[in-house]
């Protein structure tokens, strides 16, 4: 099987070439190329090839315009109120109507960025790597690294035309790259480009509203890996006839962006009995491994989840692998997803503003559901999660929330072996950090 993967120390990078690509999502008139196996390049032999786009360190989009417009604004917005350390750490009030003065992001409405240039669009971004053609040539190759030197064993794509397109790559994250001519004769310099942000928001069409919740950073100088755990809409195989499924029919085609690319080997399912038709297995195929626990969403998940559902939880997380990376999900991967996952990364200890910007996501994926940081939509109240959490027993004021988090998880049956398990497995040390 050819592959389309360059594993980091950690996780992996998902790539995929513009054209005949393995995720299907060519665009019209797109260069025709094919990720290759990975292998170790030489160094440059003649230069002859000049590259012309993302060659020199610029810093590079890969969600959506509208939805980079409003992660600059919330992070404009929370810079103005002028949180400490401590507070960007700590339970914060959300409500717009409640605490009209206070609420994190003040100012910031997420309706107005989605429908002003969202509603009907999906939330990733791609581009394109590009080179001035050289006469002569019938093809190139494309060598694509996170090392300069190449040397953790380049992914390779080959293109008829100077151009080749880049999609679902990880987050915060510098590449390099060269062109060679098909026959090896000629090739370019190095070239590089930094993937921008701490959010990774993946091309998985027809599934939507997926994303990965890597990238984040915590206040200790770690961040959580990529590749590991993704989050999104139900999945449902196409020879599966249920009226239960909400236009998330998966071909074989389709299947491949999970299995090949995204490396699912566990589907992590939270509907009910009642929403799942006929299925009784990942559709994904037989060979990944599938479990369902009918969690609630919200205040309901956080006032009533049994024990052996949470530790069971906690248990699918922490043994997530690169190469068996764990899809979440529910109907829409909105609310019982997002409530999950908001616990999850705030265990891990992101800061509170990430971890709500993460959970507003979902309103800019394709017009899928609008769901506000800042106030119910219909029976979807996020802020009355909130509330809840500022209710339990495990709250204090001042207190971290990841130590909130982590002692609800404990009160209720969680072995603190298990959480050090947890974010042994989830957390990497950010490239460079140092700390003050």
């Amino acid at each position: 099987m050819k592959k389309n993967l360059i594993l980091l120390a950690s996780a992996m990078l998902v790539l995929t070439a513009c054209g005949n690509q393995t995720s299907g999502n060519s665009g019209e008139g797109a260069q025709s190329g094919e990720p290759g196996t990975s292998e170790v390049i030489t160094p440059t032999k003649d230069g002859a090839i000049t590259l012309t786009a993302n060659k020199d360190g610029e810093e590079v989009t890969i969600i959506e315009e509208q939805v980079q417009a409003y992660v600059d604004a919330m992070y404009a917005a929370d810079e103005e109120a002028a949180p400490t350390e401590d507070e960007k750490y700590e339970l914060r009030q959300v409500s717009r109507t409640e605490f009209p003065d206070t609420y994190l992001g003040k100012g910031v409405d997420a309706k107005t960025y989605r429908d002003t240039g969202n509603k009907d669009k999906d939330n990733f971004e791609k581009f394109d790597l590009t080179w001035d053609a050289l006469d002569g040539a019938t093809g190139y190759k494309v060598y694509l690294d996170t090392d300069k030197d190449f040397s953790q064993g380049a992914t390779t794509f080959e293109v008829t035309e100077p151009k080749v397109e880049m999609n679902n790559l990880f987050c915060d994250t510098t590449y390099f790259w060269k062109v060679e001519t098909a026959d090896g004769a000629h090739d370019s310099a190095i070239g590089s480009f930094k993937t921008k942000g701490h959010f990774r928001n993946v091309n998985a069409a027809p599934a939507y509203n997926v994303r990965d919740i890597g990238g984040k950073h915590t206040r200790d100088g770690k961040r959580i890996k990529q590749g590991l755990i993704y989050r999104g809409s139900e999945l449902v195989d196409a020879e599966i006839n249920s009226t239960l499924n909400h236009g998330v029919t998966l071909n074989d085609e389709n299947k491949a962006i999970f299995r090949d690319e995204l490396h699912i080997g566990f589907e992590f399912d939270l509907r009910k009995a009642d929403a799942i038709g006929t299925q009784v297995g990942s559709s994904l195929g037989e060979d990944v491994e599938y479990e369902r626990l009918a969690l609630g969403s919200f205040a309901d998940l956080w006032n009533n989840v049994s024990a052996a559902d949470l530790k069971r939880s906690v248990e699918i997380f922490k043994n997530a692998t690169p190469d068996k990376a764990v899809y979440c999900h529910c109907w829409g991967g909105a609310d019982r997803t997002g409530t999950l996952i908001f616990i999850l990364e705030a265990t891990l200890g992101i800061s509170f503003l990430e971890a709500c910007m993460d959970y507003e996501f979902t309103s800019f994926d394709n017009g899928a559901h609008e769901r506000y940081r800042d106030r119910a939509v219909q029976n979807y109240d996020f802020p009355k999660f909130i509330k809840a959490v500022f209710n339990c027993q495990e709250y204090a004021e001042g207190k971290p929330l990841k130590d909130i988090c982590e002692e609800w998880m404990l009160d209720r049956g969680v072995e603190q072996a298990d959480i050090d398990a947890l974010r042994e497995n989830l957390l990497e040390p950010i490239p460079g950090y140092v700390a003050e």
